[in-house]
């Protein structure tokens, strides 16, 4: 589920109620203003269409909020239906106010189309909207400009690029608010998944090391049985047998799972997940050098910055499987001042920009947050691309 499916299933009680809830009210006050005789230009055929149209709209927000409430999933997976419908709703609602009643109610209207849109937080949604009311307010002052302009003045054309200019900035304004808004959101919601991916991969390192520890005490406490069993056949004479049990020793504790160590234990955690889980057997791996104590950057952004280089560089090895040396290749170092990791992995084309363009859509994608975690704490990345492979050496302040 995305962030904004996220959204509309904590907020859509308030975004399919405010336009009804704000309609309605002013239903109820023009009804009553007309009933002591105020509003004379209003007739009680477009007050009774009016209010009957906002009824007719709640009715149709208060079926969805209740078949929510019976299945807490239905509209964040009729998305696309409850939008298509607010953005309907918004639309005739402005038409409505446009045509139904008086012009100095067109300002209302602004408002209205302000306060809705920008609790939405949905880019698409929001250039909808923008639309509707656009086309409805021009659409408006064309086929009614005696209601919608000062057709005695001289200053029509003052008055019109006012309100262009109005609508414009009102526009405008709003498109930053839901984007910057919508990309907090975007930022927030990536953020939290990568936490919880990196303490997955912790939980998974630190079972792997538990079972390990488990192993080894259980080789510690028999070991010294075993020895006595092997000491005994080959005293009396049966050194095939003491061979036999020796074999059957070894095969009994053998480790399924190659530990690969680096010294730090965000990187370790990412190690023991990704290679035994999507690293083919047929790919080489290679592991060595050690990093160093990391304080200068969170642990977060190294989980980012080395699961998106080892993710890339295992689809591509395991690309090259039955077909080239399929291998990876992982270096870790530090200095004085810098620490480094070096990621070498084997690629079926001598283009790994092309490859990365056509065959695999998240890869560059996950560059583009190597990057930025670089760009964030003035690291530099070196790639150098030899025949069939390709090596990614990051240099980052210790």
């Amino acid at each position: 589920m995305n962030v904004i499916k996220k959204y509309w299933s904590s907020v859509y009680r308030y975004v399919l109620l405010l336009v009804p809830g704000f309609c309605m009210c002013a239903g109820i006050f023009w009804t009553i203003c007309k009933f002591f005789g105020l509003y004379p230009e209003l007739s009680w055929l477009n007050i009774l269409i009016f209010d009957c149209s906002q009824l007719l709209y709640f009715m149709i927000a208060m079926i969805l909020i209740f078949k929510n409430k019976q299945d807490n999933s239905y509209i964040p997976k009729h998305l696309p239906f409850v939008k298509g419908f607010i953005v309907t709703a918004l639309f005739v609602q402005y038409n409505f106010i446009l045509y139904l009643f008086p012009s100095t109610h067109v300002w209302g209207c602004t408002f209205l189309f302000f306060a809705i849109i920008v609790f939405l937080f949905d880019s698409k949604l929001m250039l909808l909207n923008i639309l509707s009311y656009a086309i409805s307010l021009f659409t408006a002052h064309l086929l009614h400009p005696e209601s919608f302009l000062p057709l005695e003045e001289n200053n029509i054309a003052e008055v019109i690029a006012f309100r262009v200019v109005i609508f414009v900035l009102t526009a405008l304004c709003i498109i930053f608010i839901v984007y910057f808004v919508e990309r907090f959101l975007m930022q927030a919601k990536e953020s939290d998944e990568e936490n919880l991916h990196l303490m997955q991969k912790q939980l998974e390192y630190y079972k792997d090391m538990e079972l390990m520890d488990l192993e080894l005490r259980k080789f510690r406490h028999d070991i010294k049985n075993h020895f006595l069993c092997m000491q005994s056949l080959f005293a009396n004479g049966k050194p095939e047998e003491a061979q036999n049990y020796f074999e059957a020793l070894q095969q009994s504790y053998s480790f399924e799972k190659k530990m690969v160590f680096s010294g730090n234990d965000i990187v370790d955690a990412i190690l023991h997940h990704e290679l035994p889980h999507h690293c083919y057997e047929d790919v080489k791996v290679t592991v060595f050098g050690c990093l160093p104590e990391i304080t200068t950057v969170a642990a977060i952004d190294l989980c980012t910055l080395f699961s998106n280089l080892l993710s890339n560089a295992i689809t591509s090895a395991n690309q090259c499987v039955d077909l080239l040396d399929a291998h990876i290749t992982l270096q870790f170092s530090g200095g004085d001042k810098y620490f480094s990791i070096l990621v070498s992995n084997s690629i079926l084309t001598q283009d790994p920009v092309t490859k990365i363009r056509t065959n695999d859509r998240n890869h560059g994608h996950g560059m583009h947050k190597v990057k930025g975690v670089l760009d964030k704490y003035g690291g530099k990345m070196i790639r150098n691309i030899e025949p069939h492979t390709i090596t990614i050496t990051i240099y980052l302040p210790k």
